[in-house]
């Protein structure tokens, strides 16, 4: 596709996309994806788009664009990135280059978000006409889009556009115009809006940045916490956090972006000072530092700081700051302590009395610390006696039984399987985990699971007897029992032929 439009600063590449499309007067949809992807199954996706390697070989090789550039400076991939970690963030940017849809709002949890998007596309009315005075068009900028970013930080409040996100045309791109985006008065930016917007702007500037892991940002809260004066001893006092971030937030604008805060030990601000296992959005971890942070704080400075958490201390011993000959003795004096313990007690009993000792060695000597203590370790094993298998072995048997009688005479009930069987048990799924301590059941389904032949003759035999026995028409028992002649096994079609006569 020639003279496809470069894009303005901070513009997103749907919007690239409709301008495209109005530059060179293509008023179907369909037309626009076959021109600038060479597909029309694309779908119009404002946020996290895909497809970026192809819209960067519309570009000379001069300008220099790449797919991780066009990510950074003209998707919402920045505001996400950040959060997640360093595998997802490097998956999402294979994902974004090639044909990937909807697996990149999986992989950053957008999804499963709690935030609340808006249904409509939205924009500054006096940013556009600035940007009609310099640029003789308009064009959807990035911060517009972003959940809790509700205003301008130049002149106000953003005003909702009447282009539906989640429209039913989803391969259409909408451009920005006076008919689509009409000027109206803006209302003042509200504070909370303005608070975000300003952290919104640092990390759209961000580029390449590293993801922190998980055990980075528990570490950081920890550290948080204690600085802010809300632990209590070691452990952090979340009703304190709680109380900061009410006092900096209006409970019904955290209602509003589904952020509202629980007295429960769920409570999205309780996980956050807990020990991560997944990753909180943007607006998550904004609404958390502006509570406990000064006021002259960035964001890109917390996630410098972030990265700069170091976690785990797993210096090899040749890089102890000691003397070869101290290491050799300290190293045997360590050694000799702790074979000593765990010749008169077992590894669980040895770790609780000696926690500095065990400590020590799994972090300078873990390799011979673990190999010594699998040979120390209870291989006692301790039966099951709780439930009586035999007994329930024969129960579920005799219960198999009664289904089978119960069915046996119906000619069009469901395949027979072993999965069929077990539906029709109270407790199938114990009956599926334990059916090695089961051998009558264990048998039973070995000799009446019904396979797709037996199913397949079965359905045939049906449809045989409400044709009638005299029925020699081939295509009417198959079109009754749903099969077809590419579908039937080789039993079954030996069984319809010997019927048949054919």
């Amino acid at each position: 596709m020639l003279n496809f439009p470069l894009p303005y600063s901070d513009e997103l590449i749907y919007s690239v996309v409709a301008r495209a499309g109005t530059h060179m007067g293509i008023a179907s949809p369909k037309q626009l994806l076959d021109a600038v992807f060479a597909s029309r199954l694309v779908i119009a996706t404002m946020d996290l788009p895909s497809h970026l390697d192809r819209l960067r070989s519309l570009y000379p090789e001069g300008l220099g664009y790449s797919v991780e550039q066009l990510a950074y400076e003209h998707t919402l991939f920045p505001v996400y990135a950040s959060f997640t970690t360093e595998a997802r963030r490097k998956q999402c940017l294979h994902s974004m280059a090639a044909d990937s849809p909807g697996a990149i709002h999986l992989i950053l949890g957008v999804v499963a978000s709690r935030l609340k998007q808006s249904h409509y596309l939205r924009y500054c009315p006096l940013c556009l006409q600035c940007q009609l005075t310099d640029y003789g068009e308009y064009y959807w900028k990035r911060q517009w889009q972003i959940v809790g970013a509700d205003c301008c930080l130049d002149h106000g409040q953003l005003v909702e556009a009447s282009i539906n996100r989640r429209d039913y045309h989803r391969h259409q791109f909408f451009p920005a115009s006076p008919s689509t985006c009409p000027v109206s008065l803006q209302k003042p930016a509200e504070p909370s809006a303005i608070k975000v917007a300003r952290q919104i702007t640092c990390l759209l500037q961000l580029h390449h940045k590293n993801a922190a892991t998980f055990e980075q940002w528990s570490h950081y809260y920890h550290q948080l916490a204690d600085i802010a004066g809300c632990m209590a001893g070691r452990k952090v006092r979340h009703e304190a956090v709680r109380e900061r971030v009410l006092a900096h937030w209006p409970q019904n604008w955290l209602n509003a972006h589904g952020l509202a805060i629980l007295e429960t030990e769920t409570s999205w601000l309780h996980a956050l000072f807990r020990k991560h296992r997944k990753s909180f959005s943007y607006l998550e971890h904004i609404v958390a530092l502006e509570s406990l942070l000064p006021n002259t704080w960035r964001i890109d400075d917390v996630l410098t700081e972030v990265l700069s958490v170091r976690t785990r201390l797993s210096l090899p011993v040749t890089d102890m700051p000691i003397a070869d000959d101290n290491i050799t003795e300290q190293l045997a004096e360590k050694r000799a302590g702790w074979l000593s313990l765990i010749e008169r007690v077992n590894v669980k009993q040895a770790r609780s009395k000696s926690g500095a000792l065990y400590t020590w060695l799994y972090r300078h000597d873990s390799a011979w610390l673990l190999s010594v203590n699998r040979r120390f370790y209870l291989l006692t094993a301790r039966p099951n006696r709780r439930v009586d298998w035999q007994r329930r072995d024969l129960c579920t048997c005799r219960q198999l039984i009664k289904i089978r009688k119960a069915c046996q005479s119906l000619l069009d009930s469901p395949r027979r399987s072993k999965n069929w069987y077990l539906s029709k048990l109270d407790n199938s799924a114990t009956v599926e985990k334990n059916i090695r301590k089961m051998p009558l059941t264990a048998l039973f389904f070995n000799r009446h699971c019904e396979g797709v032949s037996d199913y397949q003759i079965r359905r045939l035999n049906s449809a045989l007897h409400c044709l009638g026995v005299d029925c020699k028409q081939k295509w009417r028992l198959l079109r009754l029992a749903g099969l077809s002649e590419e579908r039937l096994s080789h039993e079954a079609r030996s069984w319809l032929n010997n019927r048949l006569g054919s």
